[in-house]
This record gives structure tokens, C-alpha cells and sequence, in this order.
């Protein structure tokens, strides 16, 4: 794991103590409610909605697990939270980039665009327990921050690509998701969520019509002797075995996002 200096234009990335803070301020706790409101409101106009397939894998664990999923639209993360029971999901953060939703850097930006800023991490926190995580830079201190947030108790809900992949194609799994599973020695959930780019597709802000599924995989946890790389791997293997099963059924009422395209096996 490569680790980069943190320039000093940068603030680094928040601790433990600085998200679970946020996460408990006031405005948070009174924005939340009304950004959950605000989300059903747009469901119902947008005609969208999500489900899940194989939810007992998730509320047979117990409690704190991490949940490993791909990435491919910003409605990925609002579609598992929907999924998940609420006592879970209240106690379910989930690391979010740091260049996307973390503080803009010092002296590099106007009043308007810092408060821009601050607003997006504000709705963020109160409305999905997101936080920044550098996906570049200080990824020790991130990935440090993670860790103790799941000993503090709080499930984990992590991007293993790191990014949102452009053609719906899943990419290579970074190691983190194995670091914070060999550090807290809970179980990793492999996690698919299916027609989110339809919904959501990349570069659009107003949903469309559709259905979003997310599928769960039997939890995971690091063999004797097994190290980062390979407990990564087949953290990654799991996921694209949930596409492919995922793209070979058609569920009755047919959902957005599965095409003939999608049930290819070269997309996997």
C-alpha cells in the first residue's frame, strides 16, 4: 500500500473522532430526517425505487460487517441503505472520495464554492453517514479512520474500485477492503447493485424511471494464512459471481438496467 504526503493545500482526510463527530452535530441531526423525507419525495416523482435479493445474508451477520460493492452510479449507495433494515442502516456509514465530497483546498477556492462545499458534506453525512476517504493521497490515515469507526460498531459500506467505472464494467478491487478486514475481524458482504445506470447513469443528476436491485453474497472473512491480495481477490471474484447471476435473471416485472448486453459474460 502506497502511502503519498499530504500537501499542505489539502486538509487531510477527517479522523474517526472528526466523522463520528459530524455525524452527531446538530445540523446533521436535524437535516437527516428531512433529506430521508426529501428522498422518498423524489422516489415517488421520479418513479424510481430499488430492492434487494439475498437480504438474509446481511441480517444473518452480526453486527459491525463491512459490505463490499461495485460502483457505476451515484444512486448506488442510497439503493443499499434503502435495502438494509433500519436499525442498520442507522448504524451504516460509508466512505465517500475525499476530492469529491472532502474539503476544498485551503486558499484555492472563493467563499462561494467553500460553502457549496460544506453543503454537499453536510447532506452527505445527514442523509447516507458518508465521509470523506482519500482514495489518493493519505490512504493510512483513511483507511485508519475506517477501522476504528468499525470497532466503534459502525457497519462499513465500501467502494473496492475506488471510483465509479464509466461503461457499467466491474474494475480491479484495491486492498483496503481487506486491510479493514484484517484489522477488525469482521466479515466482508459482497455486494452488487444491479441498474444503477439507468437510473443514475454517470454525468446526470435527475434520476429516470427504473428499478435498482442490490444483491448480497454469503459474508466473507480472511482465511488462516491468507493474505490482503488474496482475500481482496476473492472479495472481487464474489461480486462478479453476484453480476453474472444478476444479469442471467429476469425478475418479474422486468427492471431497468438488464438488457441483452448486460447478461454478456464479456462484461465481467
Amino acid at each position: 500500500m502506497s502511502v503519498t504526503t499530504v500537501t499542505p493545500d489539502r486538509p487531510p482526510p477527517p479522523t474517526a473522532a472528526d466523522i463520528e463527530r459530524r455525524f452527531g452535530s446538530p445540523t446533521v441531526r436535524i437535516a437527516r430526517p428531512v433529506i430521508s423525507a426529501g428522498l422518498v419525495g423524489l422516489r415517488g416523482v421520479c418513479r424510481f425505487n430499488w430492492t434487494s435479493r439475498n437480504l438474509d445474508a446481511v441480517t444473518g451477520v452480526t453486527p459491525p460487517f463491512i459490505l463490499a460493492s461495485n460502483h457505476a452510479s451515484h444512486v448506488d449507495t442510497a439503493a443499499i441503505l434503502g435495502t438494509l433494515p433500519p436499525t442498520l442502516r442507522e448504524r451504516t456509514c460509508v466512505a465517500a472520495a475525499l476530492d469529491v465530497f472532502g474539503p476544498l483546498e485551503r486558499g484555492r477556492c472563493g467563499p462561494i464554492r467553500s460553502l457549496r462545499r460544506e453543503f454537499l458534506q453536510v447532506t452527505v453525512a445527514a442523509g447516507f453517514r458518508a465521509f470523506a476517504f482519500d482514495r489518493h493521497g493519505s490512504s493510512r490515515r483513511s483507511l485508519r479512520a475506517a477501522v476504528e469507526l468499525v470497532r466503534h460498531g459502525w457497519n462499513l459500506l465500501l467502494f473496492p474500485e475506488g471510483t465509479r467505472s464509466r461503461a457499467g464494467v466491474i474494475g480491479p478491487f484495491k486492498a483496503g477492503v481487506a486491510i479493514v478486514a484484517k484489522m477488525t475481524g469482521r466479515p466482508v458482504v459482497p455486494t452488487y447493485v444491479q441498474g444503477g445506470t439507468t437510473v443514475l447513469p454517470c454525468g446526470t443528476t435527475i434520476p429516470r424511471p427504473g428499478r435498482v436491485v442490490t444483491w448480497y453474497g454469503t459474508p466473507l472473512r480472511l482465511a488462516d494464512g491468507e493474505n490482503a491480495q488474496e482475500f481482496t481477490a476473492r472479495v472481487e471474484t464474489r461480486v462478479r459471481e453476484l453480476a453474472c447471476r444478476a444479469a442471467a435473471t429476469v425478475p418479474d416485472p422486468p427492471l431497468a438496467g438488464v438488457t441483452a448486453a448486460d447478461a454478456s459474460p464479456r462484461r465481467y
